[in-house]
Order: C-alpha cells, then structure tokens, then sequence
C-alpha cells in the first residue's frame, strides 16, 4: 500500500552512527526541516558505549528510536536492522555526518516517484567548503584499476575516464550512487534483500545497485538536491587503520560482479599498485602491506 499524507508520500529514516552523537543529531534535523512525511526516524548506534547510546536517546528525543549494534556489524548491516522496523513504501539510509539542504528529501522522493522502475536515488553531495564531491559513479573495471596505480592530477582521479559521473543538471541514470544517503523504494530494497553483510565496510552501496540494476531497478543521481557531507568524520583519524578493508572489499566486488578472468586481472592491479605503495615512504606502508596481504582473503 502506498501511504500518503496530503501530497506527501511516506518515508522511513535510518542514520548509521558511530558514537557520533552531534553529528547525528544535525543530520536527523536536517532530514526533519524538509516536507517529506516521515514515518519513522531510526538511529543505529554501532559503537560498543551505553554513554553514546543514552545520550543520543536524550539529544534526539522521543520521536527518534535509537538501536544499539554494540558488535558492529558494519554499515550495511546496521541499515538493514534500522529498515527493518519500519514499513513506509519508501527509505532513506544516511551516514551520521551529513546535512539535507531544504527539500532535498523532496527532490529525490519526486525522481524516485517519476518511474515505478526507479529504485534508488541519490543527492548531489557538496563538501563543508560548497565544493562538489564525487557523488555517482560507473561500476569499477579496468580502468580504474589502472588509474589506481598512477601518480595522476585530483582533475583526472575526479574525471568520468575515472568512473565519475556527476551532474550540475537533470536527474540521470547511473551505476552506482554514494551510499552516505540513498533514497530507495523498500520494494526494490527488500526485492535485493537490503546490503550484503559480507561487505563490512565501504563497497556496500557498490553492491546493492549492481543487485538492483540486475533485478531490474534503475539508480539516478539526482543534482537537484544537496547534501552536504564531512568525508570520512568517523574514520579519518583511524583511516590508515581501514585500508586494508577498503581493498578486501574492493576485491570481493570484482569477483562478485566480475568474470574469474576480468576479477583476476584487477585484483593483480591491486596487488601491484599497493605493492609500489607500500615501498614508498610514509606512515601508510605497514597498512599498504596488510591491504595487499587482505586481497588473498575471501
């Protein structure tokens, strides 16, 4: 049953945080000030602190569930539990460190709405500065891989020859959209089986538009609405720490959605990319040494 209130249609709202109990804050407020109707707000916390968890009860109130994850299973799973107890027709999963702008939750909601084959849909994001940030991508292959292992200019890493595909103006259709807020039908979601798990981190967006794209659903990027995102604010003093996951990840993708020969390939790219890495100075080698070590893992 499609719900509506008014001209509104009805969404469940899910932030993943860590501990972070100001930014989730901001980013519940956020979602609030625009007219979307909201069903539900719920926020899974997946840091092991009863402190964050009763302050975050006590921040956002009792309109806000809050569900502790104290094992961390990982973004997608945390999104998964926090859908799961809501059933609006349609859902938004968000990081913690986010801001909507106005109406952004609008925007999405109409292109979402336009095509009942449209299953997901994300924001044009902008950096604290106002500068764009990559925001929707093609499907990793060869060409990235390749451009993992060169030196090149920020221009060309942002490039669409680099799998970039953002847009300053209408709505497109793209492979895969930045999973730091998405905008999704819970029937293309639950149609996909919501994240995999096996993805504990980073590529779990990756993975569930190659799963709606299989099944059927399309994923558009939509500029039109901006969300404003502090990249990596609950991993960045830990980030060296993660890049062996980064690369675990990366390599399951390939050899989920890739033929062996094709996966095989870019894993080797991989290899050899953190391999120069990892002989390089810097405070990254030992991290570049487990993620080459993390590729072997499956």
């Amino acid at each position: 049953m499609w719900w509506r209130h008014g001209d509104c249609i009805v969404i469940d709202v899910v932030v993943v945080t860590h501990g972070q109990v100001a930014l989730a804050r901001r980013a519940v407020r956020s979602v609030q000030s625009g007219d979307a109707e909201i069903s539900s707000i719920t926020v899974v916390n997946t840091a092991s602190n009863k402190k964050n968890v009763d302050a975050l009860r006590h921040e956002l109130g009792l309109d806000v569930t809050v569900i502790d994850q104290s094992d961390n299973p990982g973004y997608g799973g945390a999104a998964n539990v926090g859908v799961a107890g809501g059933r609006a027709p349609f859902i938004l999963v968000s990081n913690a460190d986010i801001w909507a702008h106005k109406a952004s939750v609008d925007h999405l909601l109409q292109v979402l709405r336009a095509d009942p084959e449209n299953g997901c849909v994300g924001p044009l994001f902008l950096n604290s500065d106002g500068t764009v940030q990559d925001s929707a991508f093609a499907f990793p292959g060869v060409g990235q891989a390749v451009f993992d292992l060169l030196p090149l200019p920020k221009r060309f890493r942002g490039s669409r020859l680099n799998g970039r595909l953002w847009s300053r103006e209408n709505p497109r259709v793209v492979d895969y959209v930045l999973g730091a807020f998405m905008v999704m039908r819970r029937q293309a979601f639950e149609s996909v089986g919501g994240f995999s798990v096996e993805y504990w981190m980073y590529a779990e967006e990756v993975d569930i538009c190659r799963q709606f794209q299989l099944a059927g659903w399309k994923v558009l990027h939509v500029p039109a609405a901006l969300v404003t995102h502090v990249q990596a604010a609950s991993t960045r003093a830990l980030e060296a720490k993660f890049i062996p996951q980064l690369y675990r990840s990366k390599a399951r993708w390939y050899r989920r959605h890739r033929t062996a020969p094709v996966a095989k390939c870019l894993v080797a790219l991989m290899w050899v990319a953190l391999t120069v890495r990892a002989n390089l100075p810097g405070s990254r080698r030992e991290a570049y040494k487990e993620a080459r070590a993390a590729l072997a893992v499956e």
